[in-house]
Protein backbone atom coordinates (compact mmCIF):
# COMPACT_ATOMS: atom_id res chain seq x y z
CA UNK A 1 0.00 0.00 0.00
CA UNK A 2 1.41 3.44 -0.81
CA UNK A 3 0.71 6.55 0.92
CA UNK A 4 -1.79 7.89 -1.21
CA UNK A 5 -4.21 4.55 -0.85
CA UNK A 6 -3.13 5.00 2.66
CA UNK A 7 -4.61 8.44 3.21
CA UNK A 8 -7.77 7.60 0.50
CA UNK A 9 -8.51 4.23 2.71
CA UNK A 10 -8.67 6.83 6.46
CA UNK A 11 -10.38 9.35 4.89
CA UNK A 12 -13.53 7.64 4.99
CA UNK A 13 -13.43 6.72 8.16
CA UNK A 14 -15.37 8.30 11.03
CA UNK A 15 -13.98 11.45 12.27
CA UNK A 16 -13.01 10.09 15.87
CA UNK A 17 -10.86 6.99 14.38
CA UNK A 18 -9.14 9.57 12.26
CA UNK A 19 -8.14 11.62 15.15
CA UNK A 20 -7.29 8.45 17.01
CA UNK A 21 -5.00 7.83 13.96
CA UNK A 22 -3.60 11.19 13.52
CA UNK A 23 -2.48 10.71 17.37
CA UNK A 24 -0.97 7.47 16.51
CA UNK A 25 1.06 8.66 13.97
CA UNK A 26 1.97 11.47 16.34
CA UNK A 27 2.99 9.10 19.08
CA UNK A 28 5.04 7.32 16.97
CA UNK A 29 7.43 9.96 16.37
CA UNK A 30 10.87 9.87 17.12
CA UNK A 31 11.68 11.94 20.06
CA UNK A 32 14.48 14.01 18.30
CA UNK A 33 12.08 14.82 15.61
CA UNK A 34 13.06 18.22 14.13
CA UNK A 35 9.51 20.25 14.36
CA UNK A 36 11.37 23.68 13.42
CA UNK A 37 9.36 25.74 11.00
CA UNK A 38 10.68 26.95 8.22
CA UNK A 39 10.90 31.08 7.60
CA UNK A 40 7.67 31.33 5.30
CA UNK A 41 5.46 29.36 8.62
CA UNK A 42 7.27 31.57 11.01
CA UNK A 43 6.45 34.86 8.73
CA UNK A 44 2.70 33.35 8.77
CA UNK A 45 2.64 32.56 12.16
CA UNK A 46 3.79 35.83 12.72
CA UNK A 47 0.64 37.25 10.73
CA UNK A 48 -1.82 35.56 12.09
CA UNK A 49 -0.64 36.20 15.73
CA UNK A 50 -0.52 40.19 15.19
CA UNK A 51 -3.63 39.92 13.35
CA UNK A 52 -5.31 38.28 16.76
CA UNK A 53 -3.87 40.97 18.66
CA UNK A 54 -4.84 43.49 16.81
CA UNK A 55 -8.64 41.87 17.01
CA UNK A 56 -9.05 39.31 19.58
CA UNK A 57 -12.49 38.72 18.39
CA UNK A 58 -11.57 36.61 15.16
CA UNK A 59 -10.67 33.65 18.03
CA UNK A 60 -12.27 31.13 19.39
CA UNK A 61 -12.06 29.75 23.04
CA UNK A 62 -10.32 26.20 23.35
CA UNK A 63 -13.78 25.16 25.14
CA UNK A 64 -15.55 26.52 22.01
CA UNK A 65 -13.74 24.60 19.57
CA UNK A 66 -14.08 21.50 21.64
CA UNK A 67 -17.62 21.77 21.58
CA UNK A 68 -17.65 22.79 17.58
CA UNK A 69 -15.97 19.75 17.00
CA UNK A 70 -18.13 17.45 19.44
CA UNK A 71 -20.99 18.73 17.34
CA UNK A 72 -20.06 17.68 14.37
CA UNK A 73 -19.85 14.77 15.07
Amino acid sequence: MNVEQAISDLSTLPIGDRLRVVHAIWDMLPDDVDLSTTPEQQAELDRQLAAHRADPTTAISHDELMRRVENRR
